[in-house]
């Protein structure tokens, strides 16, 4: 065959060649190994492999080996990963409607955590596309409660405290700035050891959270006051998944949202298994009074507001979901 005749062939595979070559995205999560979010993931990934005939992998670091969320987040950008698995407390860093059901002392109850989320999810969740940030949908991991090695029922109790902050949590940051304590900033990764050299003696945390780092084996007791709602999220960054074909990319949606709604619709029965079994291990619960508990809400509330005022979270969204959250209370009668 001519040269003439050979050149237009090898233009022609040159060009079509990418398409059938392998994909892999790199995701990052503090999530450890063997834990169910690990589990149901790497489950999907296997599903996707099979169904694009391996044009498409996925390769897991759990159990936070690539690091804490600044350092996961940096690493996203200069490509050495393609996204993560983040917490509500670490959403806040890149996003101003990432963090807003983690809003500090907003909801009471799952009940309520439920009827707003049914309103605003989708809002949320197309405006982390919007800026760039593919998910999958939000997995509740339940509400955090302050742990302790005390028994804590008070603002006084508390002060005495050396409370864990997630790094970068400004939501959290600020209400604890509110109630007057000055918390400990340090990544997730490194929180049992604090407890375990005793540089933190609680931890606002839920118990999935707590079962699941096994946190709760240095802890002793729980406030009943739900702190927060806790979720969390597989975020892709656009940049990279836009390299998949719009067919494969429709896939990994469907195959991902499926599996991120599984782990959501099990947080609830997850999460009162798991606060059973911290009582269970020896975990005592500890009441506050209502005109101590509505004292905090109302400090955190505002300081809530003072992030919105500020641009910290996206106040259309947070003045949105107190509205849903005052009517639904209102058919409560509450």
């Amino acid at each position: 065959m001519k040269l003439r005749y050979l050149m237009p062939v090898a233009c022609l595979l040159a060009l079509t060649a990418p398409l059938g070559q392998a994909q892999t995205l790199k995701i990052a999560s503090l999530a450890p190994e063997g834990s169910v979010w690990m589990v149901e993931m790497r489950a999907a990934a296997e599903e996707i492999e099979r169904q694009t005939a391996g044009r498409v992998n996925f390769r897991f670091y759990g159990g936070g080996v690539q690091g804490n969320s600044n350092q996961v987040q940096r690493k996203i950008r200069i490509g050495q990963l393609h996204g993560a698995t983040f917490t509500s407390g670490e959403m806040g860093g890149f996003s101003g409607v990432g963090e807003i059901f983690g809003l500090p002392m907003v909801f009471e109850s799952a009940d309520e955590v439920t009827h707003v989320r049914s309103k605003l999810d989708a809002r949320v969740r197309q405006n982390l596309e919007d800026e760039g940030h593919v998910n999958f949908g939000f997995a509740g991991a339940g509400f955090a409660y302050l742990m302790s090695n005390s028994p804590v029922a008070s603002l006084e109790d508390m002060s005495r405290q050396k409370t864990w902050l997630q790094e970068g949590n400004e939501a959290a940051y600020g209400a604890f700035q509110a109630l007057g304590i000055s918390p400990i900033s340090m990544p997730l990764t490194d929180v049992l050891t604090g407890l375990q050299t005793e540089l933190l003696d609680s931890v606002a945390m839920s118990p999935m959270g707590a079962v699941v780092l096994q946190l709760h084996t240095k802890l002793k007791f729980i406030t009943d006051v739900p702190l927060s709602y806790a979720y969390g999220t597989l975020i892709i960054e656009a940049k990279y998944f836009s390299k998949l074909s719009p067919e494969d990319q429709a896939l990994v949606r469907e195959t991902m949202n499926q599996t991120y709604h599984k782990l959501d619709e099990a947080s609830i029965v997850d999460d009162r298994a798991a606060l059973q079994a911290l009582l269970d291990s020896g975990l005592q619960m500890v009441s506050t009074d209502e005109e101590e508990s509505s004292m905090w809400r109302r400090k955190v509330i505002e300081s809530n507001r003072n992030l919105a005022r500020d641009g910290v979270v996206n106040k259309a969204m947070m003045d949105e979901m107190l509205r849903l959250l005052t009517e639904y209370r209102a058919t409560k009668g509450q």
